[in-house]
């Protein structure tokens, strides 16, 4: 019996370490701009170096009516039509005096902008430029426009595929050697005209605000990490301060898991399934500890 009690610990002990091997596998997938995909087209580092004590995941409208001012929310590629109940929460919460980011590029954003009654909207077409960085004439540098802390030290952006805003104050926008390219050809036409566009813009909504940012690809790995690093201070600028981060996982596709992923994200955000979760673990912990005692 007493050779067999070390045995039992390590063979526990290494059960242990291949259950925590197994989550973090799980935790991962492919899916673009999921907070659980390390690939290059995954939000994974961003998150990563956001602080856990201030980060608030916000799955329910109501959740959205208990935080007072100067909360950001940020909502990341929006991949629907949000509820009315959804727009009622984001009212409220920017009219307090909070901010939300919202990063879109397809124009799906645009409902929660007019839910918002925002003189900002998002026009289809991308963006376009011969001030770029690399051959693709998608891969465009935008500069500061105004005063704005946010981009204060930060002489210029690196953005794939963006698109064109209009209304609102301009925070970032293209040289005057961009067009919108809107056939898709990524060449400029006859119809097409060179000028200055507007990719990053704000607008005040009762005593807060919302940032529109055309490129949601910005909080994607590649372009998290790209170097000089200005996009990654300017994406942390933006979450910068001492109060909480909410993380819209209502209509943002970083919420995006699948599989066994989606058990574990459900598990981390419904509160009874985490206690039912946690009182499963526990009777099969005593379960275990009975069997061993008899």
């Amino acid at each position: 019996m007493r050779n067999i009690r070390p045995a039992f610990w390590i063979a526990g002990l290494v059960l242990i370490a291949a259950a925590l091997v197994l989550v973090g596998h799980l935790s991962t997938n492919y899916l673009e701009f999921s907070q659980y995909n390390t690939g290059w087209n995954g939000t994974s580092r961003f998150f990563s170096d956001l602080d856990r004590h201030r980060l608030v995941e916000i799955s329910e409208p109501f959740q959205l009516m208990s935080n007072s001012t100067n909360t950001t929310l940020l909502i990341i590629a929006p991949w629907r039509q949000p509820t009315d109940q959804e727009l009622s929460g984001y009212r409220a919460f920017i009219e307090r005096g909070n901010t939300i980011i919202l990063a879109d590029d397809f124009g799906t954003g645009n409902q929660i902008l007019r839910g918002l009654k925002s003189r900002i909207s998002i026009l289809p077409g991308n963006v376009s430029s011969l001030d770029r960085k690399y051959a693709d004439p998608y891969s465009v540098v935008v500069y500061p426009s105004g005063n704005e802390t946010l981009i204060e030290n930060i002489p210029s952006l690196l953005l794939n595929r963006p698109a064109p805003l209009r209304g609102g104050t301009p925070i970032m926008q293209t040289s005057v050697m961009s067009w919108v390219d809107l056939n898709g050809d990524r060449k400029i036409n006859n119809f097409e005209v060179l000028g200055a566009i507007n990719v990053i813009a704000s607008d005040n909504i009762g005593n807060g605000r919302i940032i529109v940012v055309s490129d949601p690809s910005i909080f994607i790995n590649s372009m998290y990490d790209f170097e000089p690093p200005y996009n990654r201070i300017f994406m942390q600028n933006l979450v910068n301060g001492n109060e909480p981060v909410l993380i819209d996982q209502m209509n943002s596709r970083t919420r995006d898991a699948e599989g066994a992923n989606e058990i574990l994200h459900l598990i981390k955000t419904k509160l009874m399934v985490e206690l039912l979760f946690v009182c499963v673990l526990m009777l099969f912990v005593a379960w275990i500890w009975k069997r061993k005692i008899i």
